[in-house]
């Protein structure tokens, strides 16, 4: 069995290319279902919180930035490192 350490919202924003590349793949998605783009500082923020909101999970899923499950198991580490 292969021990693969859990992704975290951090790296799900690097392997995108950054949270410029991030942003300009989000923003292409959200503005496209009629809602405001993301800026580059949002994804800034999220990535040095570690935070990915989950209202945009689906545009992280819809542009293949990673999978639902990816996002939920980065944030049920990330709360547990947090209460512990």
């Amino acid at each position: 069995m292969v021990d693969v350490s859990p992704v975290s919202h951090r790296d799900i924003i690097d392997r995108a290319g950054g949270p410029a590349a991030t942003s300009k793949s989000i923003s292409r998605h959200e503005t496209d279902a009629g809602r405001p783009a993301v800026d580059a500082n949002t994804t800034k923020a999220w990535k040095r919180l570690d935070s990915i909101p989950a209202p945009y999970w689906q545009a992280f899923v819809a542009t293949a930035l990673a999978t639902h499950e990816e996002l939920a198991d980065a944030a049920a580490t990330r709360r547990a490192r947090v209460a512990a």
